[in-house]
């Protein structure tokens, strides 16, 4: 087994973290937006250059950490909800799926965005470690904003709540491996190190707070689509 590496954290609102987030909101913008530019990019075909590019992402992500010396099961299995957010983003890309682009909506909305608001490298920041990050979890948002505009994606009335039901299968299945690797995918078995002002208290009650601040947040994501719902029933 590799080495474990040490965490390593951006200051929010730091000018470096400013850099960083308007260069991901321009490539985002860039990349989104070519379908409506170029009228000879498939849409179906653009989205597999983009799953493809993701998974020659997560292939040299792992790769490089191996030749580091720093690849093992405590780190770096993608347990985390945003690493299986991100084969669901792929998977997605390649077939898209109602109840596949819920998991990546809600998902991967939510993780997105924390992890670019209170950035936590748990595999450092050095080398391509660096960019991976940035690719895996604003590619979640890239992916959301792209089935948004060309593939017309609506979430289904109630999705908020299945989703939620979902993710607490997902945290049972997670809490396994971490208890037979003692890893702390999902951060079940202790709070994230990165100081969010959502991570309240010690184990384990910092897991009900999020799981409360989870729930809210997925009702959130929803409410902007609840009056086109509440008109199509109508009609």
């Amino acid at each position: 087994m590799g080495k474990i590496h040490p965490a390593a954290f951006i200051e929010p609102f730091s000018p470096f973290w400013w850099e960083c987030i308007v260069m991901i909101i321009l490539i985002i913008t860039i990349v989104v937006r070519v379908p409506l530019h170029f009228k000879k990019v498939n849409v179906k075909t653009y989205a597999t250059f983009i799953a493809l590019f993701f998974s020659i992402n997560f292939l040299f992500e792992n790769f490089y950490n191996y030749q580091e010396g720093y690849w093992n099961v405590k780190q770096n299995l993608p347990a985390h909800l945003c690493s299986i957010s991100y084969f669901m983003c792929i998977a997605l890309l390649l077939n898209y799926k109602q109840w596949l682009a819920e998991c990546v909506y809600y998902w991967g909305l939510a993780g997105g965005i924390h992890s670019l608001l209170t950035p936590e490298f748990t595999l450092g920041m050095d080398g391509y470690n660096f960019y991976a990050y940035f690719i895996d979890h604003a590619g979640m948002l890239l992916v959301i904003a792209y089935m948004i505009l060309h593939l017309d994606f609506r979430p289904r009335p109630k999705s908020w709540i299945w989703i939620f039901g979902y993710t607490q299968i997902v945290a049972v299945g997670v809490g396994l491996v971490n208890y037979a690797v003692g890893a702390n995918y999902m951060f079940l078995s202790a709070k994230p190190e990165v100081n969010n002002p959502l991570v309240i208290g010690e184990w384990p009650y910092y897991l009900i707070v999020l799981e409360l601040v989870g729930l809210l947040h997925f009702w959130l994501f929803y409410l902007p689509f609840a009056k086109k719902n509440k008109q199509a029933l109508v009609h």
